[in-house]
């Protein structure tokens, strides 16, 4: 059963790697909702000025001080509402960059490797029983479902608390029902439960 676990793993996560490529490039479903920075050149020398750490950055932040009073507390959270109403907010994945080449050898094999990891955790459910001992279909399902749930999860609690875009989260949900529909295909094929004697 191990090997076919392994087998499972490494099969679902080439194709997952293989069909989000797909819906990436062919599809363009991993452009959607993104737009480039109006005047990026000025933009990105601001933010070379003013961040010099690279980092997970909210705009407008609110006062992250430890120690404060409720009191302080109440009266930050009243100004960081005012903030935020007026505008602008959003987040800011940051990386300096400073004499760093793009790399896209050591992506993409980063990539396989979270691919393959994700696939080993839904093999070992599927060699666990989940949709039955002798049901193909119920265990695509299964392997699907659980694609379906990650997007979800992930995908909605962006939408939901940084405002990532509509369409943006709709076709990040469905890269990753497709991308693991296909590898419910092909590790429901090798990950069966044993049957019992």
């Amino acid at each position: 059963m191990t090997k076919r676990v392994l087998l499972g793993a490494l099969v679902g996560g080439i194709v997952v790697f293989i069909a989000g490529s797909l819906c990436h490039t062919v599809l363009g479903l991993g452009e959607v909702g993104v737009k480039a920075i109006p005047q990026e050149d000025a933009v990105l020398a601001g933010m070379r000025a003013a961040i010099h750490d690279s980092g997970f950055y909210i705009f407008p932040a609110p006062n992250m001080a430890p120690g404060r009073s409720k009191e302080q507390v109440n009266a930050d959270n009243a100004a960081y509402a005012a903030k935020y109403q007026q505008g602008p907010s959003g987040i800011l994945v940051y990386s300096t960059g400073s004499g760093v080449a793009l790399n896209y050898g050591k992506l993409l094999g980063g990539e396989v490797a979270i691919d393959v990891i994700s696939a080993f955790f839904l093999a070992c459910i599927l060699a666990m029983g989940a949709g039955g001992r002798s049901s193909y279909w119920k265990r695509v399902f299964a392997v699907t479902l659980a694609g379906l749930f990650a997007g979800l999860f992930l995908g909605l609690e962006y939408w939901n608390w940084y405002s990532f875009p509509t369409n943006y989260t709709v076709a990040y949900v469905a890269v990753a029902l497709i991308d693991w529909f296909f590898a419910g295909l092909a590790m429901a094929a090798i990950v069966k439960q044993p049957s019992s004697a």
